[in-house]
């Protein structure tokens, strides 16, 4: 596509931008200076002049910019964005008139058999910050995409949505890609498999849709509860798994449950669910909360203080989504306005942001529900005896404020009145129970549904 096609469809798209944005002012300032560098069949590329530009149009108009995109050209493009001064690089790097330069990239690309769907690059083992709630989960990934199909297979991924786990389908497609390019890797959806399932009954293509899904190296499947209650989808993704089972074909997939509490899911697939490894990922700790920031903060140039990051990951507790959305709301804002970022102003931000569950979980209600499930009072949780009718719910309540909560195990030894060494070896009983498959689980389960009810 030469340059005038490509300055052509932003001013285009430019016309959509103007008519749909709330703020003209911030049209003015951070998307008029914009100038189209490139075009291909992903990406539409942008340079501004400055990076202040690129981080306001990245954290509140990328959406509105893709869809304008869309309108224009009738593609998913992807907006990428470079600074001014960046620009020149990447006019070195690519031709100029680079028509042929993009027919030759998508040549090797299909030859290679690369990644299908949608797969992002930007998620990397190397950016995924680990912690207690899913260092087991990071490890066993890794080892999946350095030696596909021979060890945890399947591997079965679940947890809360929010936690990481599409993170880590992503970035075992990209190292695998990295060390074995010649595999076929396909990521998709539950949801997506369903569809493309039911249009290929209704096009008479199943045969294509059956040759696709049963010949990759390695398929990874996100949300794979999506096709609970769904009859045929669900036979149809028994033989799926089969075939690249017996073929030792590595499969991931992930769910918001473990395989035994996807009730609506035939058993047989419940049993090759099962038959690999399972790993639970939790709510990152306060540390990780912290770490998963700086790091953010870092990813978007912006300097942001250590009492502003304790603050933001003290009171955002419930997924590493919604704690990357609120840094990015607050740097957003402080910007716009021209406002320091400071704790005050971030006190004053999330006052107006959904920063908790429908149903609030404290320490407190932990306590409140262990109690009442084990028929004790909350006196006994929180005294000094140790008898294992009041051990053991005491060990219950500490895992489940490190879990639900994130809580550091001093924080924790703070709100039981016990030192941080006797919480660390508390939870570890229970974290060890697990392992062995104690009937402590099911026990666990209970009480967080309860204390998820009102």
């Amino acid at each position: 596509m030469n340059d005038t096609d490509i300055k052509e469809i932003w001013e285009k798209a430019l016309v959509y931008i103007r008519k749909n944005i709330n703020s003209k002012v911030s049209y003015n300032i951070h998307i008029s200076p914009t100038e189209a560098v490139s075009c291909d069949d992903e990406y539409f590329i942008i340079s501004v002049p400055f990076t202040i530009n690129r981080n306001i149009i990245t954290f509140r108009f990328q959406n509105l910019i893709e869809t304008a995109l869309e309108m224009v050209t009738g593609k998913k493009l992807i907006l990428d964005i470079i600074v001014k001064e960046e620009e020149e690089m990447f006019k070195k790097t690519f031709p100029e008139n680079n028509d042929e330069f993009l027919k030759e990239e998508k040549k090797m690309s299909d030859l290679s058999n690369s990644i299908k769907y949608e797969m992002s690059p930007k998620y990397t083992f190397d950016n995924f910050i680990v912690g207690s709630s899913n260092e087991f989960a990071s490890a066993a990934a890794k080892t999946v995409s350095e030696s596909p199909g021979h060890i945890y297979n399947p591997l079965f991924i679940y947890g809360n949505s929010g936690l990481g786990k599409t993170h880590l389908l992503h970035a075992i497609a990209n190292k695998t890609k990295e060390l074995h390019p010649e595999m076929n890797i396909i990521y998709i959806t539950g949801e997506k498999f369903t569809s493309e399932f039911i249009k290929s009954i209704r096009t008479n293509k199943m045969q294509e849709f059956t040759e696709n899904y049963r010949t990759p190296d390695v398929l990874l499947v996100d949300d794979v509860q999506f096709i609970e209650s769904k009859e045929a989808t669900q036979e149809e993704f028994f033989h799926t798994f089969n075939e690249l089972f017996m073929n030792n074909r590595q499969i991931v997939l992930t769910s918001d449950r473990k395989p035994s509490d996807l009730t609506t899911l035939t058993d047989r697939l419940r049993t090759r669910f099962s038959q690999g490894l399972i790993i639970d990922i939790s709510i990152p700790t306060y540390e990780t909360r912290v770490a998963i920031l700086q790091n953010k903060a870092l990813e978007y140039g912006v300097n942001v203080s250590d009492d502003v990051l304790d603050y933001i990951a003290d009171n955002v507790r419930s997924n590493v989504r919604e704690l990357e959305g609120v840094l990015k709301s607050v740097i957003s804002k402080s910007q716009f306005k021209e406002i320091p970022l400071t704790v005050d102003f971030v006190k004053e931000t999330i006052g107006t942001i959904t920063v908790t569950d429908k149903v609030k979980v404290t320490p407190q209600k932990i306590i409140e529900k262990t109690a009442f499930y084990y028929n004790i009072t909350e006196n006994d949780i929180m005294g000094k005896i140790k008898t294992k009718d009041i051990a053991v719910p005491r060990q219950v309540a500490m895992y489940l404020c490190r879990r639900m909560l994130g809580m550091s195990d001093t924080s924790i030894g703070k709100e039981f009145g016990k030192d941080r060494s006797t919480v660390s070896s508390n939870i570890d009983r229970i974290e060890q129970a697990l392992k062995n498959g104690s009937s402590v689980e099911s026990e666990i389960n209970y009480i967080i549904k309860d204390i998820g009810s009102r």
